[in-house]
């Protein structure tokens, strides 16, 4: 069969159906690219918009780990449950703003987390972190809490000390006279900040810790011939860790944790005028706005194995407050504890007795007086220092803890005794023995005067024991909830 020759009129269809195809091909094309174009925009959309949930998950993630390490440090370093919790207040505020994580930059656009933390309760906190990647941003919230777990057996805060460790100091020590019996820890960064005087005290039982900002040269003044050194150790730090008294700050921070009890909650007794021997049965914490005691008359106070308070005005014994029952008691004293005769005894080591001293006058314990328990000082005048003197040959077993800017102990005052002046200079001078351990700003030893390390039972103390409790696991202290999305 032939080739069909086309007809004259039918010249130039190829043309036109070539042109058609074409046109197709063309529609298709941008059809394709069209679409191909929204996927890709669409794809970058979405990938910027995850990147940004992940940017802002990481910066969550970040903030938490960051406050955690930060609380788990706070938790070693505050003696009290109030000083925990506003250092932790802070540390949660810190970290408002920008993420500290480095993000790498992701297509020519560098990635951004911001943190914005919130307090619900004292205990519970949020952190809300927004990631943004080239105007994409996704927000979300971890949630966490925050405990306090005592830290000591019977309501913990004092911070453990260094074994052996009988006199801890902040600043100059100055041994003119008397003996010391244990280890001597300086911060001291003054020249000649241990200062030995003639009298040779004989210290080679000793170690002295002293920071290694200062040389042993510099530090140490002794009298020519002097040969009974102790033996001399520099530190970087100049105690054994963060739970020993950095900068004096835990022992400071008891002291804040002071607050005077509400008499308007407490069951008002009236004014007590012992004369003969006599007794309370304390079924309830108490008001009483004078107790006076004259002499040979024994006043006896019954607990009943309860922790009680008794918040006085004015006391004033010059015979014996004798307290039972295997309890604790704590007696506030608001106003005037006059210098006189006291023996304030307890019955067994089952029952414990605290006094805090909330006046403004100097505070004298002398006259052969006999205090078995603890004593805090702290002045209801902001502006006030309470200055201690003790004398007379006077004995106090336990722990005693001021603020005042002065403690003196003389004319052979005694006892096992833990003397805690953080911001005070204690001064010795012809005391009788003291066992126990000495913490002071400063401390001047004169006149005979002796210093022997002990342990002292601290069982009762109006914050709790120094006996460790089992450390508590970090979850224990901060926890978190999963990150949710806003």
């Amino acid at each position: 069969m032939g080739i069909k020759q086309l007809r004259e009129d039918e010249k130039g269809s190829g043309l036109v159906l070539t042109l058609m195809v074409l046109l197709v091909l063309s529609v298709l094309g941008v059809s394709i690219g069209t679409l191909t174009l929204g996927s890709y925009r669409l794809s970058a959309a979405n990938r910027d918009d995850t990147s940004a949930y992940y940017v802002a998950e990481a910066g969550a993630v970040a903030a938490y780990e960051e406050i955690q390490g930060e609380v788990l440090r706070a938790y070693e370093n505050n003696a009290t449950e109030g000083s925990f919790y506003n250092h932790v207040s802070s540390i949660v505020t810190a970290q408002n703003g920008q993420s500290s994580v480095d993000f790498a930059e992701q297509f020519g656009t560098e990635p951004t987390a911001t943190i914005a933390t919130a307090q619900k309760d004292s205990k519970i906190y949020t952190i809300t972190s927004t990631g943004e990647v080239d105007g994409k941003k996704r927000t979300v919230t971890k949630q966490f809490t925050v405990n306090w777990v005592e830290k000591n057996t019977g309501g913990g805060g004092l911070p453990a000390l260094p074994a052996n460790g009988t006199l801890i100091t902040q600043g100059n020590i100055k041994i003119t006279g008397g003996n010391i019996t244990g280890d001597i820890y300086t911060n001291s960064t003054t020249n000649k900040g241990f200062e030995i005087g003639n009298e040779w005290p004989d210290l080679r039982s000793s170690t002295l810790f002293y920071s290694n900002k200062i040389t042993a040269e510099k530090l140490l003044k002794y009298p020519k011939d002097y040969v009974n050194f102790p033996k001399l150790v520099a530190r970087e730090t100049v105690l054994d860790s963060d739970v020993y008294i950095p900068n004096f700050k835990a022992y400071k921070d008891l002291l804040d944790g002071i607050k005077t009890p509400d008499k308007n909650h407490l069951v008002n007794k009236g004014d007590l005028n012992i004369s003969s021997n006599d007794g309370l049965n304390l079924d309830s914490d108490v008001y009483i706005p004078k107790i006076k005691i004259t002499s040979d008359a024994t006043y006896t106070i019954n607990t009943a194995g309860q922790d009680r308070t008794i918040l006085v005005d004015n006391l004033d014994v010059a015979g014996s407050i004798k307290v039972t029952g295997g309890g604790k008691l704590t007696i506030y004293i608001t106003k005037s504890f006059p210098e006189g005769y006291y023996n304030l005894i307890k019955e067994n080591p089952q029952t414990q007795l605290n006094l805090v001293y909330l006046g403004t006058a100097t505070l004298k314990i002398n006259n052969g007086s006999t205090i078995n328990g603890n004593i805090i000082i702290k002045s209801s005048n902001p502006h006030a220092n309470v200055n201690v003197d003790i004398g007379g040959g006077a004995t106090i077993n336990g722990i005693f803890l001021t603020n005042g800017n002065k403690v003196n102990v003389h004319d052979g005052a005694k006892g096992d005794l833990a003397l805690i002046a953080p911001t005070g200079i204690v001064t010795f001078n012809g005391s009788g023995p003291i066992n126990g351990t000495v913490i002071a700003n400063q401390f001047d030893m004169s006149g005979g005067a002796s210093l022997t390390y002990a342990a002292i039972d601290t069982t009762g103390f109006l914050f709790g024991s120094a006996a460790p409790a089992a450390d508590p696991e970090p979850e224990d202290i901060i926890s978190s909830e999963p990150i949710i999305e806003n």
